[in-house]
Parts: C-alpha cells; sequence; structure tokens
C-alpha cells in the first residue's frame, strides 16, 4: 500500500481506499454479506468500494460506521474555528468565496 497524496491520480486514490477498506474488513473477519447486510446497502457496493470503483458517498459513510471507523472523517475534515480570512470584512463568518482582487498599482 501506498501514502495517499496529492502525486496519485483520483483513481489510484479510489484504488487505495478501497484496498485498506478490504484489509480492514478482512482483519476484523467480516464476511462481505455480513457488512454488506449489517451496512443497509447491496453486496455489489462493498465489492466496488473495496475495487476502487466511484461509488455514493452515502454508501463509503454506511461502510465506514458498520467498520468503526467513521471517526477517521474527523480526523480528515476537523472542525475547527475559521481562520481570519474566513471573516468578512464586517466581521461576519463568510458564506461563500469570491474573486480574488488584483493588487492595485501603486
Amino acid at each position: 500500500m501506498s501514502a495517499i497524496g496529492d502525486h496519485l491520480t483520483n483513481d489510484e486514490v479510489l484504488i487505495e481506499i478501497g484496498m485498506r477498506l478490504r484489509a480492514r474488513r478482512l482483519d476484523r473477519n467480516v464476511s462481505v454479506d455480513a457488512v454488506a447486510e449489517a451496512a443497509g446497502v447491496n453486496r455489489k457496493t462493498i465489492l466496488e468500494i473495496e475495487n476502487g470503483g466511484d461509488v455514493r458517498l452515502s454508501s463509503l459513510i454506511k461502510l465506514l460506521r458498520q467498520l468503526n471507523m467513521l471517526g477517521v472523517l474527523d480526523a480528515v475534515l476537523p472542525d475547527t474555528l475559521p481562520g481570519s480570512e474566513a471573516f468578512s470584512r464586517r466581521g461576519q463568518v463568510r458564506q461563500r468565496a469570491g474573486r480574488a482582487r488584483s493588487k492595485q498599482k501603486a
């Protein structure tokens, strides 16, 4: 298994995630059928995820929940206070991104 990083293509990342999830399932000695039934998804969906298929995010969440791995999402996307760049000039949290302003010549 290789490190997941910006150097990988999207397809390579999907394959790596699938391989890791399959390894976790096998480490826990859980069959595809058992995890699919417990997650409430089709067996084919589990196999598609494990083979690097592009699946619905909700299916991935269901699988992570069944493998007791949902907490990894918190590590990937932590709930943090916004930095100063996330505030508007009025001091409110920005709701959308804008165009980058060009620097004015002095």
